[in-house]
């Protein structure tokens, strides 16, 4: 077990914070870019807005993973980690706009910071279990975090007319 996990940890969701946080702007500040729109939310929607604590995460996963001299498991924990800071931010938002009825910038905001407070957490607790030791889980998890860029990638441009795709602002979907 690497002894920085516990730094790495605090480092990364930092990271992630502001790195999201910041992400949130990429796409109005490159002039809409095409290029940029693959990585960053081009709406209010909340499934772009997942984009601000995936691909982000991707980043600090990948840095983990070598920090931690490519301990196995590590990649697996992440991917663990991102799909349940994505399912805390969609959970909380629903949950708390079924409530209210209504958007409140705050609070998504707030969704964020919660998203990846879970996803650290999650994936915190799982690599120091030491229980996703195996190589073919962190080969598995490189192939699901490919497989969910490209979704993220596809819906950007075509995503399905439901409401999590729906920006709230203006009514519109994908870019």
């Amino acid at each position: 077990m690497n002894k920085n996990l516990f730094k790495y940890s605090i480092i990364g969701f930092v990271f992630v914070c502001v790195l999201g946080s910041l992400s949130h702007f990429f796409f109005e500040w490159s002039g809409y870019n095409t290029a940029v729109s693959f990585f960053c939310p081009v709406n209010e929607s909340i499934w772009e807005h997942l984009k601000l604590l995936f691909f982000p995460y991707l980043i600090w996963s990948i840095i983990q993973y070598f920090l931690m001299s490519r301990e196995k498991g590590t990649l697996a924990a992440k991917y663990i980690g991102a799909l349940v800071g994505m399912t805390v931010i969609v959970t909380f938002y629903y949950t708390y706009n079924g409530i209210i009825g209504k958007d409140i910038d705050f609070l998504n905001i707030l969704s964020f910071f919660i998203g990846v407070f879970a996803a650290f957490l999650t994936d915190y607790i799982l690599i120091k279990s030491s229980k996703l030791k195996p190589a073919l889980y962190d080969t598995l998890s490189i192939t699901l975090f490919i497989i969910t860029s490209a979704v993220f990638f596809c819906f950007t441009f075509a995503p399905p007319f439901i409401p999590l795709f729906k920006d709230p602002q203006n009514l519109s979907y994908g870019i």
